[in-house]
């Protein structure tokens, strides 16, 4: 692997009297800001995780409709995305606070929810809020930091990112075990977590020099002229590490609680948080190399991740998933930085939200494949064959992505970052 050239940012930031009155704090800290909104914001998207079998038991829903609220939730953000991917090009900050406004009305409404009707446009709230931040969040951390330190804004933001989906499930996991009224404190805590990130907001500029009002309509995907081939194996390995952990979550419970009859929450959130840890230290490790080869190295370790996956199911065998795991959370975390900062990369000026909005919609629509697919397929089949049948295409779409990456870096057609 071969170090990276940060690739140079627009010249977005604020230059009038007006936006530098309001700059209250310096660049570096409004960055670091940013980045804790983002993981804060993320990891709300994921406490229902280990709560599902306390709804479950509590409204006797079938494990049709646990398979509904992960499939509403990721619909949810890829239309978002869809809508709005081109919104935070005319401004940052106005809709980085309609995220945290979701983020929070989903919240009041896990807490008051009275049934499954409930906990579904809960879901639905959440993805809003979720496809708002992520493109908007990471397209103003790179317009926070200077051109020649481009690099780190990807790497923080995949790490927020990824951190944020992990401390989710572990942290309800353990309000499930261990404190009273499990579905209610765990998100009333939260609220205070978003208030938090709110007035972190306060304090941030806007990255966006000339801004118009933010508006929801579908412009297309924004996929750049430039690189546009390499850009489309990014997001197809995307896709497959995000299907990956949507297949990963949903086997969790059933796996864990099921199979080897563990039914501790903290446990299950737990084993969901390490393979977001995993992919988190990942990402930290392997942020200085090559973005081409990273992406390349995890999805060789995503074949074996699947191999393993697998054999626990076919041997009902704790060590191999938790080997699953662990592969799982390098491969995912590898595939993840590198494909972002390839769109980072690609992003040409005023279209950066856009285009990487487009990437993060190859993420969400992998998280929506193997939860509906596995989903319909267990009711005519077994688990262990529904699981190969998905694990099949998404090894074919690693083969493809593999394919045509090693391709941008034959002499001739690969750039140096």
């Amino acid at each position: 692997m071969s170090p990276t050239i940060a690739a140079p940012r627009p010249s977005t930031a604020p230059d009038t009297a007006r936006d530098r009155a309001r700059l209250d704090i310096p660049r570096k800290a409004a960055f670091w800001l940013v980045a804790l909104v983002l993981g804060a914001t993320m990891l709300g998207t994921t406490l229902p995780t280990p709560l599902y079998d306390i709804y479950q038991a509590r409204w006797h829903f079938s494990a049709a409709v646990v398979t509904a609220t992960f499939a509403v939730y990721a619909a949810s953000v890829l239309v978002t995305l869809l809508l709005a991917g081109h919104s935070s090009d005319q401004a940052r900050k106005p809709v980085l606070a309609a995220a945290l406004g979701a983020s929070a009305l989903s919240t009041v409404v896990f807490i008051l929810a009275p049934d499954v009707g409930a906990l579904i446009a809960a879901r639905i709230v959440s993805g809003v809020s979720a496809g708002l931040m992520t493109g908007t969040a990471t397209a103003t951390l790179t317009e926070l930091v200077p051109a020649s330190d481009g690099r780190r804004a990807s790497l923080v933001a995949t790490v927020a990112n990824m951190g944020g989906l992990g401390l989710g499930p572990l942290i309800a996991g353990l309000f499930a075990q261990y404190a009273p009224h499990p579905t209610v404190l765990v998100f009333e805590v939260y609220l205070g977590v978003l208030t938090a990130a709110g007035l972190c907001l306060l304090l941030v500029p806007e990255t966006v020099t000339v801004h118009s009002r933010p508006t929801l309509r579908f412009t297309g995907l924004g996929i750049p002229e430039r690189g546009r081939d390499e850009f489309i194996a990014a997001s197809v390995a995307a896709f497959a590490a995000f299907a990956l952990l949507g297949l990963f979550s949903s086997l969790v419970p059933g796996f864990i609680g099921g199979v080897l009859h563990q039914t501790s929450h903290a446990v299950q959130g737990g084993v969901v948080f390490l393979l977001m840890a995993v992919g988190t230290v990942t990402q930290i490790l392997l942020s200085r190399f090559n973005g081409r080869r990273v992406v390349l190295s995890g999805l060789g370790l995503f074949l074996a991740a699947l191999a393993l996956i697998l054999a626990a199911l076919a041997q009902a065998e704790m060590v191999l998933f938790l080997a699953g795991t662990v592969v799982g959370g390098v491969a995912v975390g590898a595939i993840f930085l590198g494909g972002l900062a390839t769109a980072n990369r690609l992003a040409p000026p005023g279209r950066r939200g856009h285009v990487i909005s487009a990437f993060f919609v190859a993420c969400y629509a992998g998280l929506i494949i193997p939860v509906v697919g596995v989903g319909v397929l267990t009711e005519f089949t077994s688990v262990f064959a529904a699981v190969l049948a998905i694990s099949i295409l998404l090894a074919a779409l690693c083969l493809f992505s593999l394919a045509r990456i090693t391709t941008a870096l034959e002499p001739g057609k690969a750039t140096r970052r």
